[in-house]
């Protein structure tokens, strides 16, 4: 997310409220979307090609541990499997999202996948999977910046043209979120928990709300940019993004996101940052 201007927070929640949080039981049996993905990850793990072509959507990504991304086409073709498929050691917690999508979160011990299920038609498609093994701090690459970096990108731009008059709204809203610490509090739902290669799963949203905030020396350091992005919609109030970010100082991601509009805004409902390992580490900006 946003590395906020000369501040940084100091967390510290009870284990009992983030376990209130974070572990909602799963829905009944016969829930639809439960049953969808239960039958497609029993198809990964026994080789049901059919099946799984059944199940996944035709825009289908999926970013792999590794932090590199693939499309439908290219996933079959090189029989991937789930880094979390069946098993009962798993913690499934399912939010949904307006009438038409589904966010999974599947728990299995320092590895993380949120699998977005969407409503096509009668059925249910598996639209994006990104996966998470969490890695030591110790690999992270953080080179400090010595300067001011403005967010020009992707505060005021991006590259990337919405489709729709609700693409155009979220990605509107987006821009002032990541504006201020206090656009943040209002434009983010109080149960996003985001989820990164290098910290797991963070403590939900609104349990950091009036943590006080220690200032700290250094630059001020803009949103991260965008190098390309996605979005997809699901009328009239759930949008998906998926966008691939450098960091300053860091190896780039992909974040992947879902947007839904309530209280008056398009707020962000839940965010995986998923670290491309094979990424250099941008250490220079606008000729510094």
């Amino acid at each position: 997310m946003k590395h906020f201007a000369r501040t940084s927070l100091v967390v510290l929640v009870c284990a009992g409220t983030l376990v209130a949080v974070m572990s909602v039981p799963t829905t009944a049996a016969d829930d639809a979307v439960i049953m969808a993905d239960k039958a497609l990850m029993s198809a990964f793990d026994k080789g049901d090609k059919a099946t799984v072509e059944k199940y996944l959507d035709a825009d289908f990504t999926w970013v792999d541990p590794d932090g590199v991304m693939v499309e439908r086409e290219d996933a079959l073709a090189l029989g991937k499997k789930p880094l979390l498929g069946e098993g009962s050691d798993l913690k499934i917690r399912e939010n949904k999202i307006g009438d038409q999508l589904v966010w999974l979160h599947v728990d299995g011990e320092k590895k993380f996948v949120a699998r977005v299920w969407v409503k096509r038609g009668a059925g249910w498609k598996l639209l994006h999977t990104t996966e998470i093994a969490v890695r030591p701090a110790a690999e992270m690459i953080n080179v400090h910046p010595t300067y001011d970096i403005p967010c020009v990108n992707p505060c005021q731009q991006v590259p990337f043209k919405p489709l729709d008059k609700m693409q155009a709204a979220t990605l509107a809203d987006w821009q002032v979120q990541i504006g201020s610490r206090e656009a943040f509090a209002t434009h983010v739902d109080d149960n996003q928990a985001m989820v990164t290669t290098y910290t797991g799963q963070n403590p939900a949203k609104g349990t950091r709300n009036g943590v006080p905030i220690r200032p700290t020396p250094g630059p001020v350091i803009g949103s991260n940019p965008v190098l390309w992005m996605r979005m997809w919609s699901f009328p009239p109030d759930t949008v998906v993004m998926l966008a691939c970010q450098p960091a300053y100082g860091q190896r780039a991601y992909w974040s992947s996101r879902v947007f839904h509009f309530q209280h008056g805004f398009w707020q962000m409902m839940e965010s995986y940052h998923n670290t491309i390992q094979a990424s250099g580490a941008m250490t220079e900006v606008e000729g510094k």
